[in-house]
């Protein structure tokens, strides 16, 4: 059972330990992107199928995986968490200097990255205080969190890098001195965080730190609430580890602001915000699988399809957008992709996550970024699908990186509030005579439905006996409108994703 490994490093031995990690520490944070993936993937699905393809792919990444985590193990580091094909780790000062940790571990992993001539890797280190969270609904899944400043500029080294690159900021690279050797500074604008693109010194010693990673016995009930409760099931009913696999999926990304990290109220309304994320997600059967927290905007990126697949993801998750940002008071900016990602477990031996990743995962970001203040934008597949159920308006179509033509975005407004589309039906000029008692039941029938007790009326006859001349009588717009109402009320809590279908159906027969 591999339950331990989707926990990090430091929090797995605190567990084990039953000690507390602190909410405030100082140390270095390592963020180490790894490129080539998406046309790994691509290649191996066009050159062996779907199938054998997902279990090379799984193969081959296991293995890059298992060679970076190890060198992160052997210089004291913590994977706290995955983002796409990135990770980002987390070094204690209290260890050692962390900064020196961290930059031997960096050269480490550019090493052994060279085994795999498919791939690249970037990486970028920012040394200071950070906050350590932990958020979520236990009965879905706690979540690990870093955030502060210091985590902010490992982002912004990110954006700077390119393949190959190890680049550290002002404070590390002053901790560092002459253990380096600085190539170049670079800097996004004349006010934004400073980076030193470094290599080794040659006077450097091979190696800085040699401690072995500590082996913890992990305790099966208290990890129960940091796996997500369907791997958890999963991995605990004996039907073995995750497979790679290509599936259609939607991805929906969320960045949020508002929320200042260094405030002491910060780890209570960022708990609030990922319990609220979780509950929407879960009431349309998606998940919340990555949380990345910056000081310019944190994101969540939530997949429906990943671990429960519908005919209706997209709607799901279009709706579940719609709510998040009408139940929140934070600013939201989203955008909702679909297309065929590789889902499944991933990581080394050590440590893992579950995911689904590719590149309307990209695409989805994408457009969370150019999205405006409370803005959903949808993609073009997205539109398509959802188009009679929502009304959405036309936005200029959008560059981006690795689409040889602009992309179609789509603005969206709000659900399609349909009115009943009533069929042609005659005019009766006189009242209706007889049928008292087969009108007293249906009036009966009618004020219990209005109470939210479901109630169905048959009305079987032969032809021309006066069936349609019965509902005429009984049933007027008002009631049909009444009982939108009253389905609507009834129906939301547990089966949010049928109301539209619904209606459609109150449509037609009423």
């Amino acid at each position: 059972m591999t339950l331990h490994t989707y926990l990090p490093q430091d929090r797995l031995r605190a567990i084990a330990n039953d000690i507390a990690l602190p909410n405030r520490t100082s140390g270095s944070a390592l963020f180490a992107d790894i490129s080539g993936f998406t046309a790994l993937t691509e290649s191996l699905r066009e050159s062996l199928g779907t199938r054998l393809g997902a279990e090379e792919l799984s193969k081959q990444l296991g293995e890059v995986y298992s060679a970076l985590i190890a060198e992160i193990e052997q210089a004291g580091g913590s994977v706290i968490g995955f983002a796409g094909d990135a990770m980002l780790c987390w070094f204690y000062e209290a260890h050692g200097s962390s900064a020196v940790r961290a930059t031997d571990c960096a050269f480490a992993m550019q090493a052994a990255i060279q085994a795999f001539p498919t791939l690249g890797l970037k990486v970028a280190i920012a040394s200071g205080n950070v906050r350590r969270f932990v958020v979520g609904d236990p009965e879905i899944q706690r979540l690990d969190i870093l955030a502060g400043v210091t985590v902010a500029r490992t982002a912004d080294g990110e954006h700077l890098a390119m393949s190959g690159d190890v680049l550290v900021d002002e404070v590390t690279a002053q901790e560092l001195g002459s253990m380096v050797v600085i190539k170049e500074w670079r800097s996004a604008a004349e006010d934004s965080p400073k980076f030193a693109a470094v290599s080794q010194s040659q006077t450097s010693p091979s190696q800085l730190y040699t401690a072995q990673p500590e082996v913890v016995t992990p305790v099966l009930q208290a990890l129960r609430p940091y796996v997500h409760k369907d791997v958890y099931i999963r991995e605990t009913s004996g039907q073995g580890t995750f497979l790679t696999e290509f599936r259609p999926c939607v991805a929906l990304f969320v960045r949020f602001m508002g929320i200042d990290y260094d405030a002491d109220s910060a780890e209570g309304e960022l708990d609030a915000f990922i319990r609220q994320v979780q509950k929407i997600a879960s009431r349309y059967d998606g998940t919340l699988l990555d949380i990345i927290i910056g000081d310019k905007g944190s994101y969540a990126y939530v997949n429906f399809g990943a671990l429960a697949a519908h005919e209706d993801d997209s709607r799901r998750a279009v709706k579940a957008a719609l709510e998040l940002r009408n139940k929140t008071e934070l600013q939201l900016q989203m955008g909702i992709t679909q297309g065929v990602m590789r889902v499944g477990a991933y990581g080394g031996t050590t440590r893992m996550t579950y995911g689904a990743l590719g590149d309307d995962v990209n695409l989805a970001a994408r457009l969370m970024t150019a999205a405006s203040t409370d803005e959903i934008l949808l993609s073009g597949h997205v539109h398509k699908t959802v188009a009679h159920d929502f009304v959405t308006e036309t936005r200029p179509a959008m560059s981006v990186k690795g689409k040889a033509e602009p992309v179609t975005v789509f603005k969206l407004v709000d659900e399609q509030q349909r009115r009943a589309i009533r069929l042609q039906e005659p005019t009766y000029a006189l009242p209706m005579v007889g049928r008292v008692e087969e009108l007293g039941i249906i009036n009966d029938k009618l004020a219990l439905a209005e109470k939210g007790q479901g109630q169905v009326i048959g009305i079987v006859a032969e032809a021309g006996l006066g069936k349609s001349r019965l509902v005429a009588e009984v049933i007027p717009l008002r009631t049909s409108q009444g009982l939108r109402r009253v389905w609507r009320r009834v129906s939301i809590r547990q089966y949010p994703y049928a109301v539209s279908g619904m209606e459609k159906y109150l449509g037609r027969v009423l």
